[in-house]
């Protein structure tokens, strides 16, 4: 059937916030979640001196993994009485991830830290601080606990927390049985890791709500 709902004149929304930008790209179905990261690098004990060439690389495959284990994976509906929701009905959007390099004014300082091939440095995230603990070896995904065949990277598992999602591998919530969550020690992502995204976004375009439908 033709579309008989008309094209509301806006279509793209943008939202700043002190962590990340929102940006409803209506005309691309999309919804693009940016970050900019601010870099400091240091070595462990045993590791060489970073060089440039290593610097760029390790923002680079950062990204390709918070990319490849996020990005594309929720599917969102919109619903409400707003021109924005009835256009849109039953069309739904994806979320992408961006993380871009910037030296001033970025929603996080990350803490890059290069350790021996093999080795292990603790990775973080500090919410009300604004900064990120990283090594060279996030990479990798390594089997943490989860069960035979279940393996994590950390830039994968971190990011999740820039996003507001918290551990679940301690507490008392269902959720720390559920061992294969990239926010437990695998990989798979859950309806639950949009919360605040969904969150943020209801807050963006008066008379309309996002609801994530399902993850691929």
């Amino acid at each position: 059937m033709p579309d008989t709902q008309t094209k509301p004149k806006t279509v793209n929304f943008t939202k700043k916030t002190k962590r990340m930008n929102f940006h409803v790209l209506g005309d691309r179905r999309m919804i693009l979640v940016r970050q900019y990261w601010k870099y400091n690098y240091s070595e462990k004990k045993g590791a060489s001196k970073w060089t440039s060439k290593e610097k760029k690389a390790f923002h680079k495959n950062i990204e390709k993994v918070i990319r490849a284990a996020w990005g594309g994976k929720f599917v969102l509906d919109v619903d409400g009485d707003s021109d924005f929701a009835k256009y849109y009905d039953k069309k739904p959007f994806s979320v992408k991830f961006d993380i871009d390099p910037k030296n001033s004014g970025a929603h996080w300082t990350i803490q890059a830290i290069k350790i021996p091939k093999g080795g292990f440095s603790r990775s973080w995230v500090n919410w009300g601080k604004q900064t990120i603990q990283l090594d060279t070896e996030d990479m990798v995904e390594v089997n943490k606990g989860g069960g035979t065949g279940v393996t994590q990277s950390g830039a994968a598992h971190e990011f999740g927390h820039t996003i507001k999602s918290p551990d679940e591998y301690i507490g008392i919530t269902f959720h720390r049985f559920q061992k294969k969550s990239i926010m437990h020690s695998g990989m798979k992502i859950k309806k639950r890791h949009a919360k605040y995204l969904v969150d943020q976004l209801n807050k963006m375009i008066p008379g309309t709500k996002f609801k994530v439908t399902k993850v691929k």
